[in-house]
């Protein structure tokens, strides 16, 4: 062999090792591996777009097999009570996509915060509101959650429904009264779709309207503050004004003859949302999975509702672009006010005033939102009047995290689940998400000409902060409790200190309290 062939092949044969070599590092770099996720879903409306998600991961990303462990909602606790055991045994899971309800803190030497990642990988979750992330944060502080999506509840109006009968929209106790005193007088419509059996939500608005949350917590701690009493006495002020719709008798059965109670409905009376869309109320206390089911054609804005008492205007977030016409109020403020001492109906002067622009909602301030602790509203921020909690959202675990030959991937992961588009498939039951730009298209898709919903997502993606209602699975059983005490009381079958005392004594029944008598 020539000595220029023998060079040849030489080279050759270098040139196949460096290549070998580089091809080799290739692999290391991006091995094939299993990556093993544990998720909880509510229904399988929840597990279909999720698992599409993933299969459209896998298909570019070839060198990852997802194994997924995926759990029911209501089995969500039993992954819960494993988590710690699971965490430090060989079968860790490199992603979990879980409640951001739970707190993570006693788990934080498990899970990378967005903030160290974001050291390494500064863009990291970049499109996720700021306000969303916060809201989703453990008690020690640490971001741990990427939430997704979150459950919301609102008060919304038939705004037409005012405006015909010349009714300002509610800025003040006064206008709540009056339009309860006017509809149930000219027109035989409660002012609100939800029953007296049902008035968690508004019992909720209203105290912490008042106190904040801590006088909301005052209850669950067994001591109603003096809040209590004031929202008690403005609930059966309305039910004398029959502002709320008959009650069905079932929910009673056991406890007292149901012939105590007044306005109840024998069987099954008509949903809140039905009465809503029929006009035969003009309030609806709502949350996101009633959205899909209102008339669209229904004219209708979401409200903070008025301090009781207040006599300061608070601007309404709306998503129409009508005008409305308004008036100047007359008659005492409550309290203490009665069915004899409501402020008369006579307009004193009245000026065209246009409603917001719906692609604009803006903020809006809480009643009593000076009292609103830390922890809910930084100092500083205003609320957007919606109660959001960003529910589910995912979790990156640090033993994923520091294997370099699968954090690329982990991340990669999520930051997929994270693209508007796939955002938009997980919010299928009218959720917030949790993305702090939308575009239009995905709006589009999403709102399914729901003017609530646009209204939603726009004050979503400018809000500093967001109210986190108290009605969670957790205190459940409480507001069960409270709104039972609520329409007891109403109806006379309890004073308002029996039913603050039920309140306080969550395992107090009605015939304890008669008992006692």
């Amino acid at each position: 062999m020539s000595v220029s062939k023998l060079r040849l092949c030489s080279f050759a044969l270098v040139l196949s090792l460096l290549l070998s070599c580089v091809t080799g590092c290739g692999k290391d770099k991006k091995r094939n591996f299993v990556m093993r996720t544990f998720s909880t879903l509510g229904s399988e409306t929840d597990a279909a777009p999720y698992s599409q998600i993933i299969a459209e991961y896998t298909k570019t990303h070839k060198n990852v097999v997802i194994n997924d462990t995926s759990t029911s909602r209501s089995g969500s606790y039993k992954m819960e009570l494993s988590l710690p055991s699971t965490y430090r045994g060989a079968g860790t899971p490199d992603v979990i996509y879980y409640s951001a309800v739970s707190d993570m803190s006693e788990l934080a030497d498990f899970f990378m915060t967005v903030d160290d990642i974001r050291k390494d990988y500064p863009k990291f979750a970049s499109n996720v509101s700021e306000a969303a992330l916060n809201s989703a944060a453990a008690s020690n502080g640490g971001r741990y959650c990427i939430p997704v999506r979150g459950e919301w509840r609102g008060i919304v109006i038939n705004a037409a429904m005012f405006r015909r009968s010349s009714l300002r929209i509610p800025e003040k106790w006064d206008d709540i009264v009056r339009a309860a005193l006017h509809f149930e007088k000219n027109k035989k419509i409660s002012l609100f779709a939800n029953s007296l059996d049902d008035s968690g939500p508004l019992v909720e608005y209203m105290v912490r309207g008042l106190g904040g949350t801590e006088s909301l917590y005052s209850a669950m701690k067994g001591t109603p503050d003096k809040h209590w009493n004031t929202v008690l006495e403005a609930i059966r002020v309305l039910d004398e004004l029959n502002a709320f719709p008959n009650m069905s008798k079932g929910s009673f059965d056991g406890l007292v003859s149901p012939s105590d109670l007044k306005h109840t409905s024998a069987g099954n009376p008509p949903s809140p949302v039905d009465l809503f869309n029929s006009e035969k109320a003009a309030i609806l206390l709502m949350d996101n999975s009633m959205c899909g089911q209102i008339d669209v054609d229904i004219d209708t804005s979401y409200i903070v509702l008025p301090e009781v008492g207040s006599t300061t205007p608070l601007p309404e977030i709306t998503t129409a672009s009508n005008s409305y016409p308004t008036h100047e109020l007359s008659g005492p403020v409550y309290p203490p006010m009665t069915a004899n001492t409501l402020p008369s109906e006579t307009t004193t002067s009245a000026t065209a005033r246009r409603s917001p622009d719906p692609t604009q909602p803006g903020n809006l301030r809480v009643p009593g939102n000076s009292k609103v602790s830390d922890s809910d509203s930084p100092a500083g921020a205003t609320e957007n009047g919606l109660y959001v909690d960003f529910t589910e959202g995912f979790y990156i675990t640090k033993k994923a995290y520091y294997d370099k030959t699968k954090r690329d991937d982990v991340i990669e992961f999520v930051e997929f689940f994270l693209k508007e588009d796939n955002v938009t498939k997980l919010c299928n039951n009218y959720q917030a998400p949790s993305l702090s730009k939308i575009s239009k298209e995905s709006r589009d898709s999403l709102t399914n000409k729901s003017n609530i919903y646009n209204g939603v997502i726009r004050s979503v993606e400018t809000a500093r902060s967001f109210i986190v209602s108290t009605q969670t699975q957790e205190n459940s059983f409480f507001w069960e409790h409270c709104s039972m005490a609520v329409a007891c009381m109403s109806k006379g079958i309890l004073t308002k200190n029996e039913a603050l005392g039920m309140i306080a004594d969550t395992q107090m029944t009605i015939k304890d309290i008669y008992n006692k008598r």
